[in-house]
């Protein structure tokens, strides 16, 4: 197999070559509600950085000869795409640096136990109810850890990995 057939990133040709067949086998194991836009988002993804979003051309008319004209195609901008994505949460954590405070921090999780993740693929909006509940669990227990010293806890966010569910 050759190097080239990559060039693209892997994930996007596991895609291109297996998601039609995986789609045709599966599809009915998503939400209906979900069916359209999870495919909708894996397609863009396929497609993100080709022409086919859309591009730019640039030419240089002053220019003796004549020069090439550069193309430069346009992203997808999804967080599913391991392109787009991997921008997005590098812009997204950097900002979250500039305004945190030089203070200890933790770094906890939350895992949605086997039982109760067929509720949440079913209806991803519980998702956000969830995240803020589990925020407000975290909020009190370090309340109630701190109380003697006042401390007041500040919650970040809440990211609940929804692959797998």
């Amino acid at each position: 197999m050759s190097k080239n057939r990559y060039k693209n990133g892997v994930i996007k040709q596991i895609l291109k070559d297996h998601f039609d067949g995986f789609w045709n086998l599966h599809d009915t194991r998503f939400p209906e509600a979900y069916r359209k836009d999870i495919k909708e988002t894996v397609w863009k993804a396929i497609r993100c950085g080709t022409r086919d979003l859309g591009y730019s051309r640039y030419e240089c008319l002053g220019c003796e000869g004549k020069p090439d004209p550069v193309f430069v195609c346009f992203t997808c901008k999804s967080r599913f795409c391991h392109k787009c994505g991997k921008k997005y949460t590098d812009d997204w954590s950097d900002k979250q640096q500039e305004m945190i405070f030089n203070v200890p921090h933790r770094h906890m999780v939350f895992t949605v136990p086997k039982e109760l993740r067929n509720i949440f693929f079913q209806d991803r909006k519980k998702l956000n109810e969830l995240a803020k509940k589990v925020a407000e669990v975290f909020q009190f227990y370090y309340h109630r850890k701190s109380k003697k010293r006042g401390l007041q806890v500040g919650v970040i966010t809440v990211y609940i990995h929804s692959e797998g569910i």
